[in-house]
């Protein structure tokens, strides 16, 4: 475990951070800026998905598709590493900003970037300005256990969908006896994922009261479903959102 303090914590909360041990550390950076203090403790982690033959269907696809889809920034990160083909007329769409950086730096072009942050965001974005009739042909490159909803709405929409999964988030091994919450030095804690909140409870044993702050609708139910409250959500489903839900001035 690890903590970072920014100016003015002493004012400020002091916020548990549950995701990868590499995006905590980015978070914790963003958070000391704004003068929160936080503690990170890494309840998920990823990789790849990799193997001669997704690699060779992968290519394949991308060769005859029109566009390719994506949800994170480690969906980008994923093809780009399994992906050798980048045909010129391959648009690429992408659900935030964050995602579009990295898009930009891996792939060399962000032809479309989603409103609002969510794949169901990304997805009435496509339809709008995809010219989904000239271009239907949709790569999508997601994790393993992302859901439905953008291929449903493409699909709907007329779009002709292949979805390849290039990675999988897995949430933390449940522990021989797990760490009591006030042990940790936080009273809020901040979810940006299902897989976090399943690899919290794996670990963590919540014996005192605290105040959960979700990125979005999936990760809220999955909070409600094991039994802790959702004190706010986040509009946008990003830090900036988050902090905004918890009234702090960013």
């Amino acid at each position: 475990m690890t903590a970072a303090a920014g100016r003015g914590a002493t004012l400020a909360p002091r916020v548990l951070l549950t995701r990868s041990e590499e995006d905590n550390a980015e978070w914790a950076d963003r958070l000391a800026e704004r003068g929160a203090a936080s503690v990170a403790l890494a309840c998920i982690h990823c990789e790849r998905i990799d193997s001669p033959t997704l690699r060779t269907a992968l290519t394949a696809a991308a060769n005859e598709a029109d566009w390719l889809a994506f949800t994170s920034r480690r969906g980008v990160e994923a093809f780009a590493a399994l992906c050798a083909a980048r045909p010129p007329g391959l648009h690429v769409a992408v659900v935030g900003a964050a995602t579009a950086e990295t898009a930009r730096e891996k792939l060399g072009r962000v032809d479309l970037l989603g409103r609002g942050g969510t794949a169901a965001a990304l997805g009435e974005t496509l339809i709008r300005q995809g010219d989904l009739a000239h271009r239907p042909r949709v790569l999508l490159a997601l994790a393993e256990n992302a859901g439905d909803t953008l291929e449903r709405a493409l699909t709907v929409a007329g779009a002709r969908c292949t979805r390849f999964d290039v990675y999988r988030t897995i949430p933390a091994p449940k522990a021989a006896e797990r760490r009591a919450m006030s042990t940790l030095g936080a009273d809020n804690v901040i979810f940006a994922s299902p897989t976090a909140v399943h690899g919290f409870l794996q670990q963590v044993a919540v014996d005192v009261p605290i105040k959960v702050f979700s990125i979005g609708p999936s990760t809220s139910a999955a909070v409600r479903a094991a039994g802790l409250r959702v004190t706010a959500e986040a509009r946008e489903p990003n830090l900036d959102g988050i902090l905004e839900c918890m009234q702090w001035q960013t």
